[in-house]
């Protein structure tokens, strides 16, 4: 993506930037760039607690009865295919940077920022955990927390305005790391 003649790069526009370290790059210098890498961290760091927390590359779907009439300790497939996952896991660099700097954050202001990014507006169509007002989040942080996999040594948030201030200074503390340009691959 270019540059338009004359103006910076809007927040929108740094969020559609297909590499994530281009906009990391860009985040120690322009505060629309910060802005967006903070959101895609946040995402990346939904999808690493929700979706690949629940992967399991070393366990592959083989029959045991696969290797059925081969020499025994002959074949081996299944042990290559177990190395090839392994080597080959969707977890990217992008990820693997993601979750150092979520391992980085307190665990509660971690716990607050991932419960508000999952949140799903009441009023939008459809059945979720995660469709709850701020109110309903706190009164259902256990069951929330546990499904983020961050329900061990939370202390549990007593009110709304303390999950929100804990949350704001995770985001802004993500923040302050981008502005130093201390994200770096892993």
């Amino acid at each position: 993506m270019t540059q338009q003649k004359g103006s910076q790069m809007q927040f929108d526009d740094w969020k559609r930037v297909a590499n994530p370290w281009r906009v990391v790059e860009a985040a120690k210098s322009d505060e629309r760039a910060r802005d967006a890498a903070v959101s895609r961290i946040i995402d990346t760091m939904l999808e690493l607690q929700l979706d690949y927390r629940h992967e399991n590359p070393g366990y592959q779907p083989f029959s045991v009865t696969a290797l059925a009439g081969e020499i025994p300790g002959g074949g081996g497939r299944s042990d290559q295919a177990m190395l090839a996952a392994l080597r080959y896991h969707p977890q990217s660099e992008w990820h693997k940077a993601c979750g150092v700097l979520l391992d980085q954050l307190p665990k509660r202001q971690a716990a607050a920022m991932l419960m508000q990014a999952a949140r799903i507006r009441p009023e939008k169509m459809g059945n979720s955990i995660w469709m709850v007002t701020a109110r309903q989040m706190v009164e259902r942080q256990d069951v929330l927390l546990r499904a983020l996999g961050l329900n061990e040594g939370v202390k549990p948030f007593e009110s709304v305005e303390a999950l929100q201030v804990a949350g704001k200074r995770a985001r802004k503390r993500l923040w302050q790391v981008l502005a130093v340009g201390e994200v770096g691959r892993a």
